[in-house]
């Protein structure tokens, strides 16, 4: 019951989350936490501190999420899982970089990006390089930082993901605007621009906007400077970004003191009353957070006194109860475990079947999924979210090297919250619904095209026929050309 209670109270903070209510997500994920640290769930736990310290970023509260980070980091090396550890040491530089601790940042990139080389992921590793771009340049060594930026380029050029390869010639222009090349950075940020205009990260497309409102700015081209920064200005009002809007406000009101004090003025008075909102927001988290552990500190106690008075007052009682409860619970546990296992295999035979009985009635409606007699109800933000990662599917169906990573980036979420999502809503992992979703569609164009099997194994974005072929057999029980087959007899 309480791993059930800790889930839903975990992805009601990611609703909220998405809904850019972080202080209550915050505290969503801290009851959470709670519940997984009496079950000693490590993953769990790690989780909700990875939520937090990303939630804790977005209000500008940054000593608070890199503890959140650190605490993520200390259970992740308890698995000794490398890929998480990577992603940990990279979140914690990403978070020292933004609390100005250069020195800091830098040791923990160059710690994600030893870890990385090891998982020899190229998509994680050109994470790891663009980042370290941003760290170097900051930190007075652009020549690095350009050097990372473009290993970065080149392995998102490879994969032809349009999405980072315009926050990598964003990072580039950085390194050349630090290098005083101007030139060379107005020509990267341009060509980001154009790059990110056809994605969905308004954080990415701000950042740019800002950049080169900075950079006009520097070479005293004003007004191209007030032009990006009213555009920056515009993003970041429409999403919520607090933190850049303030200092583009900033920069706005000295701009236009020596043109238009007017304007100059009201712009001011905007910025620092967003100013004095993040200050006040800052202190009601820390305020929060110190309540929060006070009120666990004296719970404790009063538990172990408590606990302390009945085991001196009752002590044989309690160790006969425990001894015949603990009996019960290990019986019953027995049972519910082969239950569920049972339950498990039912379902999944159950939703594979049904998934291939929608799929061939063309049904595209997902307010429901049927599971052979049973119906799985979902919500309206449920089924708006499938139609969502179907359709991106759909449109990157031929790329073989699809993953969470890039749904995640599509849909503007976390790799975790995206997967934990999906599994609450599908009850498969992630890469098994995309699995589905080829193999669902290579049935289609089989029955009902006149392409080849090699032409469907790429339209499906299979590597090869013969893998094509095997993974087929594997679900269908039978091999393309068979299914071809039998369907036209």
């Amino acid at each position: 019951m309480s791993d059930e209670l800790a889930e839903k109270l975990f992805l009601r903070g990611d609703s909220l989350f998405e809904a850019n209510d972080y202080i209550q997500a915050i505290e969503q994920y801290r009851q959470s936490l709670q519940l997984y640290e009496q079950k000693q769930d490590t993953t769990g736990m790690s989780d909700c501190y990875f939520q937090m310290s990303t939630a804790y970023h977005r209000i500008g509260a940054f000593n608070l999420s890199i503890d959140m980070v650190k605490k993520c980091l200390y259970l992740d090396s308890l698995t000794n899982n490398t890929e998480n550890l990577s992603s940990s040491y990279n979140t914690l530089a990403a978070l020292c970089l933004s609390a100005k601790d250069l020195k800091s940042a830098k040791k923990f990139i160059d710690k994600a990006i030893e870890l990385e080389q090891q998982t020899k992921n190229q998509e994680n590793m050109s994470s790891r390089y663009g980042l370290a771009a941003e760290i170097y340049t900051k930190a007075a060594d652009p020549k690095e930082g350009l050097s990372f930026g473009q290993r970065a380029f080149e392995l998102d050029s490879i994969r032809s993901d349009t999405a980072n390869m315009g926050k990598r010639l964003s990072q580039i222009g950085d390194a050349f605007a630090a290098l005083n090349q101007f030139p060379e950075a107005e020509q990267a940020y341009l060509d980001a621009a154009k790059l990110l205009s056809h994605t969905s990260l308004m954080n990415s497309i701000c950042i740019n906007y800002k950049q080169l409102g900075h950079l006009y700015d520097k070479t005293n081209r004003r007004q191209q400077a007030l032009f990006y920064y009213e555009k920056s200005v515009e993003v970041a009002r429409q999403y919520g970004l607090n933190y850049l809007l303030e200092s583009d406000l900033s920069r706005m009101a000295e701009l236009y003191g020596d043109t238009d004090r007017q304007k100059g003025y009201l712009i001011a008075r905007e910025a620092l009353q967003l100013k004095d909102s993040i200050y006040n927001e800052k202190i009601q988290m820390a305020t929060q957070e110190f309540s929060a552990r006070y009120d666990l500190v004296t719970k404790e106690n009063k538990i172990a006194e408590q606990e302390s008075r009945i085991h001196s007052q009752r002590a044989w009682l309690i160790a006969f109860n425990v001894f015949f409860l603990l009996l019960i619970l290990a019986v019953a546990a027995y049972f519910y475990i082969r239950y569920i296992k049972r339950e498990k295999q039912r379902l999944n035979v159950k939703y594979y079947h049904a998934l291939t009985r929608d799929f061939n009635a063309d049904n595209n409606d997902v307010s429901h999924i049927s599971i052979g007699d049973d119906v799985i109800s979902t919500t309206e933000a449920d089924r708006q979210f499938i139609l969502k990662v179907d359709d991106v599917i759909e449109r990157h169906l031929d790329n073989s090297s699809l993953s969470s990573i890039r749904l995640s980036q599509e849909l503007c979420l976390s790799q975790r919250q995206f997967n934990r999502k999906m599994k609450a809503i599908t009850g498969i992992d992630t890469g098994t619904y995309i699995r589905d979703r080829r193999i669902m569609k290579a049935k289609q164009l089989l029955r009902d095209s006149a392409l080849t099997i090699g032409e469907i194994q790429a339209v499906c974005g299979f590597e090869s026929p013969s893998y094509f072929s095997k993974v087929f057999k594997d679900v269908e029980g039978i091999s393309p050309s068979e299914f071809r087959k039998t369907k036209n007899n």
